[in-house]
C-alpha cells in the first residue's frame, strides 16, 4: 500500500479530467486565491494548452468582485501589445478569462535566485515602458505592477494580472500589493499614470538588488485596520551605494517621491534606461 497521500482538491475548485469550462479541461489547479482559481487547461477547440481564471463561486454574490473580473476581460481583450498577456475569451457566466500560457519564469522567481545587471534590467525596464505606455494612451493603469506580474522569457518580458486594473482618479483605498503601493493607492485618490511610475520603480529596484526599496512593510496610510500603535511609515528609500550609475539611481528615486505630480514621466524613464540597455 503506497504512503502517498491523495492531493487535497480545495473545495470548490475544479478537479483534473473535468471541464471548468465549455471546452476547458482542467489539467491542474495553478492557483486558488482569494477571488480567482487560476488553472493549467486543454483548450480543445484550440489544441492547445491554456490558462483559465475563473472567479470563485463563493465571491460571485460580491458586484464589485464581479465587476473587476469583467473590466480585465474588457481591457485583455480589446487591447493588443507584444508585452501584454493575450486573452482568448471572455465569460460571462461564471465570470472567467481564457488566456494564452507564457513560457520562462516570473522576475520575481528570477530575482529570488541573483538580481540581474543592469544592461538586463533596463532592457526589461523598456518593455514594461512601452506596455504600461500603451495601456495609458487608452487611459487604463495596471495598478500592481510587480516583479511576480511580468514574466520574462528569452529576455522578453509580458505583463499579466490585471485584476486591479482601472481608470485614472479615485480607487479603492489600499488597493494594492503591500511593498508595492504607492502613496496614492493608499489614500485611493489622485490615480494615475504616475501610480504605475511608482510601482515600476520598485520593481526594476528590487531587479537591481533583490530587495524593496522601502521594504516589505510599504503600506502606507492603507494599514487602516490595524490598531494605531502598530502602524509603520515605511523607510526611506534607498540603493546600494555604486550599485548603479548616478543617472540611473538619481532617475529611480525620483519615481518614489511621495507626490505624483513630482515624479519623472515615462517618457523620462525611457529615455535613462535607453542608454544602458545595450552597455
Amino acid at each position: 500500500m503506497s504512503g502517498r497521500r491523495a492531493a487535497v482538491v480545495p473545495a470548490g475548485t475544479v478537479p483534473p479530467g473535468e471541464q471548468v469550462l465549455p471546452g476547458q479541461v482542467v489539467v491542474a489547479l495553478l492557483a486558488h486565491g482569494r477571488r480567482m482559481d487560476t488553472y493549467d487547461a486543454r483548450d480543445l477547440d484550440r489544441g492547445c494548452r491554456s490558462v483559465v481564471k475563473v472567479l470563485r463561486a463563493d465571491r460571485r454574490h460580491e458586484p464589485r468582485v464581479v465587476a473587476a473580473t469583467r473590466r480585465e476581460g474588457e481591457v485583455l481583450s480589446s487591447l493588443a501589445h507584444p508585452h501584454l498577456v493575450r486573452c482568448y475569451e471572455v465569460h460571462e457566466e461564471p465570470p472567467a478569462l481564457v488566456l494564452e500560457v507564457l513560457g520562462g519564469a516570473t522576475l520575481a522567481a528570477l530575482v529570488e535566485d541573483e538580481p540581474l545587471g543592469l544592461a538586463d534590467t533596463a532592457g526589461l525596464g523598456l518593455q514594461l515602458v512601452s506596455v504600461l505606455g500603451y495601456l495609458h494612451r487608452h487611459d487604463w493603469l495596471h495598478l500592481d505592477v510587480k516583479p511576480a506580474n511580468v514574466v520574462v522569457d528569452g529576455g522578453r518580458a509580458t505583463l499579466i494580472d490585471l485584476s486591479l486594473v482601472g481608470r485614472p482618479g479615485e480607487g479603492r483605498p489600499g488597493a494594492g500589493t503591500r511593498g508595492y503601493l504607492a502613496p496614492e493607492q493608499a489614500r485611493g485618490t489622485g490615480l494615475g499614470p504616475a501610480t504605475d511610475v511608482w510601482g515600476l520603480a520598485v520593481t526594476l529596484v528590487e531587479a537591481l538588488t533583490s530587495d524593496l526599496p522601502h521594504g516589505d512593510e510599504a503600506t502606507w496610510d492603507s494599514r487602516r485596520r490595524l490598531p494605531v500603535l502598530h502602524r509603520r511609515a515605511p523607510r526611506a528609500p534607498r540603493l546600494p551605494a555604486g550599485l548603479v550609475p548616478a543617472d540611473v539611481g538619481d532617475l529611480l528615486l525620483a519615481c518614489l517621491r511621495p507626490d505624483p505630480a513630482a515624479r519623472p514621466t515615462l517618457c523620462d524613464v525611457r529615455r535613462v534606461l535607453e542608454a544602458h540597455a545595450h552597455a
